[in-house]
């Protein structure tokens, strides 16, 4: 697709969704209230440890709370709190969007109420926790729909920069949900790019895009090179990190033993070593592999 027409569809994606687009209609909340709902922010309530995000009881309705604090945030902290309020604010409306639901003012910083939601039992010892690969291709594709509503439906393109399996929840009937947005980056109407200062660089390390993270560029193909660690992960059950039991694998080491950055021992480099050497197949997930493996195959004019 040449710039023109890729221009022109942007066009129209973004007049179609502007008739959907709303703003969710945010319900302030009282300090008792969040106090109560989550036992005093008490640690058996905790959904995400480094996201302070709890479980809890709103008027007799399961919710999520996120608390930001300072040590999570680092620098900061009301900027980025109030922009992830903003952002979600405006995509609240996409069902592929965590909703948020209301915000108390009356701790330190803002604390957001959102609709409750599961995390995904993403890497979990407990087989019958596994998602089957049909769920796995689901998600994933409803993620990449999130994903390109805030690359083309907002009046701004915004870049997620933070794509990773902590910032996506199930709800009940088994829908993906994107959260996550303090890190969000609107790019300038009429440019391709926007340029952060080196020590701006923010996100999780093992799904940061190379040049993003070299140079502070940040375009939508920062999204996309997390979104497609993303897909790795969920085929291969296993973090953007490579895990300290691959270790084992000497030569992939070897290889990166001079460069002294731990980037380059993401799930991706392994995998291209694993692809150059045709040995893909050890890189799934063997229960994934099984399950499609034992799925009677549709009949097609191919089987005739």
């Amino acid at each position: 697709m040449n710039d023109q027409k890729m221009s022109c569809w942007r066009k129209k994606s973004k007049k179609k969704n502007s008739r959907s687009k709303s703003t969710a209609k945010m319900v302030p909340r009282e300090r008792e209230e969040i106090l109560q709902a989550t036992d005093n922010f008490s640690e058996s309530n905790l959904v995400i440890r480094f996201n302070f995000m709890y479980r809890g009881i709103l008027q007799n309705r399961p919710v999520l709370i996120k608390r930001a604090t300072w040590n999570y945030y680092k620098s900061d902290t009301l900027e980025k709190i109030c922009r992830d309020i903003a952002v979600s604010s405006m995509v609240s409306g996409h069902k592929n969007f965590l909703k948020l639901l209301g915000c108390c003012l009356e701790f330190e910083h803002p604390v957001l109420v959102c609709e409750y939601a599961e995390r995904i039992p993403f890497n979990t010892p407990n087989p019958e926790m596994l998602l089957p690969w049909r769920m796995r291709i689901k998600i994933a594709k409803e993620i990449a729909i999130a994903v390109s509503y805030l690359h083309t439906a907002l009046s701004r393109t915004m870049i997620h920069t933070d794509i990773q399996p902590f910032n996506i929840f199930l709800d009940s009937n088994g829908t993906a949900k994107l959260s996550g947005f303090c890190l969000c980056i609107a790019i300038p109407e009429g440019e391709t790019f926007v340029k952060v200062h080196a020590d701006r660089v923010e996100g999780t390390l093992d799904y940061l895009e190379y040049n993003y993270a070299a140079t502070g560029f940040i375009t939508e193909y920062t999204d996309v090179f997390s979104f497609g660690v993303l897909l790795q992960n969920f085929f291969t059950r296993t973090y953007g990190v490579v895990d300290c039991c691959c270790s084992e694998d000497e030569s992939l080491f070897e290889e990166f033993e001079d460069k002294q950055n731990v980037m380059n021992l993401r799930i991706s480099d392994r995998i291209s070593k694993f692809v150059e050497e045709g040995r893909i197949f050890d890189m799934l997930d063997p229960k994934m592999l099984e399950s499609m493996l034992m799925m009677k195959p549709k009949n097609t004019r191919y089987d005739e």
